[in-house]
């Protein structure tokens, strides 16, 4: 059996599941279960949490070889997570899709239905102690039933966030952004490297254009991005002034 899967971001050892081979593997909770994502100030985003997550996490977009990827705002300098506590748990009130998939996530197998994948080195699989994946008989557990079906549900929302960067590319609706953050007692700060999509190309569109944008479901979306780059105020109290600056 070939897997298709590449280590995304967080994973290490992506594996597939197997109900013999993983027949005794359990999941534990940890202590500080969030440790694996506190250096990254950039999480990937789904179109279907802007609405959730737009009143508390910014929404930019990261440039890339292809469409630009929708991405949660989570600190303002490189290797730090100011939405992840000192204790390893998530400070604020909505949860990341790609947090709560974690530490699984489904992989391609030519010609077959996709399958359960697992990154096997994440630190909560024991083998005796925590809730199991299988039955003693081979029979997946409704817990692992639930984390294919988010895999799944995950894959998908993915495959509908990038057909809508792809088309805001097309449109060419993006431009370079800057975060310029003055933090009390400390050096300003500027985030740069992100995309947004430009007010002023968006409200130059055709008519046309417009409603097919909204017949596709986009308008919402965009209108939940722009507003959401309030939220990178609420990164941190020290934050006194934030301004967003658009580049050509």
């Amino acid at each position: 059996m070939a897997l298709i899967v590449q280590n995304p971001l967080f994973y290490q050892n992506v594996v597939p599941l197997n109900r013999d081979a993983h027949r005794d593997l359990r999941l534990k909770p940890l202590d500080r279960p969030l440790d694996y994502a506190r250096e990254s100030s950039l999480i990937p985003a789904l179109i279907d949490e802007f609405g959730a997550a737009a009143n508390e996490l910014a929404i930019a977009f990261l440039p890339g070889t292809g469409e630009p990827a929708a991405v949660f705002i989570t600190g303002i300098k490189p290797g730090k997570n100011l939405v992840i506590s000192e204790d390893g748990l998530w400070s604020g009130a909505y949860v990341p899709a790609y947090l709560r998939r974690y530490p699984f996530i489904v992989g391609d197998v030519p010609d077959s239905e996709p399958i359960l994948c697992i990154d096997d080195a994440y630190p909560g699989f024991t083998r005796d102690d925590g809730w199991r994946l299988f039955s003693a008989s081979g029979e997946a557990e409704p817990s692992t039933v639930q984390a294919l079906e988010l895999a799944i549900n995950y894959r998908a929302a993915a495959d509908r966030t990038r057909a809508f960067s792809a088309r805001l590319q097309e449109l060419g609706l993006f431009r370079a952004v800057t975060l310029a953050v003055e933090m009390a007692g400390e050096h300003s700060a500027t985030v740069h490297g992100l995309l947004a999509v430009d007010e002023q190309s968006f409200d130059a569109l055709p008519d046309d254009v417009i409603v097919e944008l909204h017949r596709a479901g986009y308008l919402k979306l965009i209108f939940a991005h722009i507003l959401s780059l309030r939220a990178v105020s609420k990164l941190t109290s020290k934050i006194s002034d934030i301004k967003i600056l658009k580049s050509a």
